[in-house]
């Protein structure tokens, strides 16, 4: 222990590619709303990274090269048309710089493409691999089985070691949550996904307006946690989100007074507990007794 803690003297701060958001060499959980934007955030940081942009959405951006998008999910014509219109009308010159955003479309799983995805990357050298997303990339898997996401998190892990990179994750939200806030048990699947990275962050919609979004950090093992949100806003016209305003209220946002129906509360009590959460666990982010949830897990 005492030559780790030596050895911690000679290791530079992490640099922040997207603020506290995103720092170097890190893994991170991205998850959100279905139709929220997702795959479109994800472009626009690899974008604005290897740009050498300044800041994205009032979040400071102090490490810049290449980038790597992994499409798993979009078609190429898909990808292509929503990356014409991000070039068409960006917030900054984007031009002829010395890093460059590559997108590898791939419709096989992580396991059979890491290899051709490490010669890539050894080559550009990304400083920001995004892979879109956790559940088309492990098709194969069982992402509620904490064992089999366990092995795919493990691949994630090591080719972030390997490659000297940080990589983004995306996922979905669970369904019947749009009602909660935003916490670590909101992802879909297994919650070992969050257990095994080193923070994750959700993008969530707004009840206020129809173009706004929630960007919001819940675990990090890097840097202190907040309990404020970035509200950010879709330009329809770009494609591009804009900066609205830092730390937010949630709660006036999400409709938390409008909680989901019985049944949906039971499905997914039903489901958090087979991701292995306890009782208290799922009376605490249901907001219900402990009574009350144990009687629905025995209906």
């Amino acid at each position: 222990m005492k030559d780790l803690a030596e050895k911690s003297k000679t290791l530079a701060p992490l640099r922040r590619l997207l603020g506290n958001y995103v720092l170097e060499n890190s893994a991170i959980i991205f998850a959100a709303e279905r139709g929220s934007g997702k795959t479109l955030l994800g472009l626009q940081a690899c974008i604005a990274i290897s740009a050498k942009w300044p800041s994205l959405w009032n979040e400071p951006i102090e490490y810049h090269g290449n980038t790597l998008f992994i499409n798993c999910e979009l078609s190429e014509d898909t990808m292509s048309r929503r990356l014409g219109q991000l070039f068409e009308a960006p917030p900054k010159e984007i031009g002829s710089s010395e890093y460059h955003s590559y997108v590898y479309t791939t419709k096989k799983g992580l396991e059979e493409e890491a290899q051709a995805i490490i010669e890539l990357s050894m080559i550009q050298k990304p400083v920001l691999i995004v892979l879109d997303n956790f559940r088309v990339a492990f098709l194969n898997s069982d992402t509620n089985n904490g064992k089999e996401v366990a092995k795919a998190m493990h691949l994630i892990l090591t080719l972030r070691d390997l490659l000297d990179t940080t990589i983004i994750i995306t996922d979905h939200t669970r369904k019947h949550t749009r009602n909660l806030l935003t916490d670590s048990d909101l992802q879909s699947g297994s919650g070992v996904k969050s257990d095994l990275t080193d923070s994750d962050m959700f993008l969530r919609r707004s009840k206020l307006d129809i173009q706004y979004r929630i960007l919001k950090r819940s675990k990090s093992r890097h840097c202190e946690e907040t309990d404020g949100a970035k509200l950010i806003r879709l330009n329809p016209d770009t494609l591009w989100f804009e900066f609205v305003q830092d730390d937010i209220d949630e709660a006036q946002h999400i409709g938390t007074e409008v909680m989901p129906v019985k049944e949906e509360q039971k499905d997914l009590a039903r489901e958090l507990r087979d991701q292995g959460k306890t009782i208290e666990q799922i009376a605490k982010i249901l907001n219900r007794g402990k009574g009350t949830i144990h009687r629905w897990l025995n209906e």
